[in-house]
């Protein structure tokens, strides 16, 4: 089938979100594979059938091959449509948790991960991208209560409708601080974490 063609596997999919979030590049095969997180020799299993139906363009430099969207393809637009669309719809769940979460008055609530760097990849044949977020406490005796209230939403609200995996994280002040020492998960999100509410806390203030 032609669509097989286009979405018959992780690899193709994610490739295609590479390539169509960045219609002005061209990615040789080696940095194409990293961005998609597959092989090399993956990438050049499965692209065969991506340039064969048009969508991606494929040319030889010396003894590599470079890929690059087909912008005039009548795919193009739809395809554009639908990876932006789902960048679009992570972020307002995540908005929405963050929105929830304002009556216990938390110090943080932080996204981090492939989302918060826009770089989600929309993996259609298997499941979707994971909603990373990470909340510090204002008080140590909220965690708990803040952590059953982002599970009951999750389950009730969030799961069902839009069928993807939300991982929340609750830490207290003091537990975030002492992670900032030893802890690379907590150091890389203090780093590169998106505050959706508050502020990160620091060591100095």
């Amino acid at each position: 089938m032609y669509l097989d063609k286009i979405l018959g596997s992780t690899t193709k999919v994610n490739a295609l979100s590479v390539l169509i979030s960045n219609s002005s590049r061209v990615y040789l095969e080696n940095e194409l594979a990293r961005e998609s997180g597959a092989s090399v020799s993956e990438v050049n299993r499965q692209m065969g059938e991506l340039v064969s139906t048009g969508l991606v363009l494929m040319q030889r430099v010396g003894k590599a091959k470079v890929y690059h969207i087909n912008t005039k393809h009548f795919l193009y637009s739809p395809m554009k449509k639908l990876f932006r669309d789902l960048q679009d719809v992570y972020r307002e769940i995540a908005l929405k948790m963050a929105s929830n979460l304002k009556k216990h008055n938390p110090r943080a609530v932080i996204l981090f991960g492939s989302l918060a760097r826009g770089k989600i990849r929309s993996d259609l044949v298997k499941e979707p991208s994971d909603i990373d977020i990470l909340v510090v406490a204002a008080e140590e005796q909220n965690v708990e209560e803040i952590r059953t209230e982002m599970l009951r939403y999750i389950n009730s609200e969030l799961s069902l409708r839009y069928g993807i995996t939300i991982y929340p994280i609750v830490l207290s002040v003091e537990e975030y601080l002492k992670g900032l020492k030893y802890d690379q998960l907590i150091i890389d999100v203090h780093a590169k974490g998106e505050v959706l509410y508050g502020e990160k806390p620091t060591r100095f203030g």
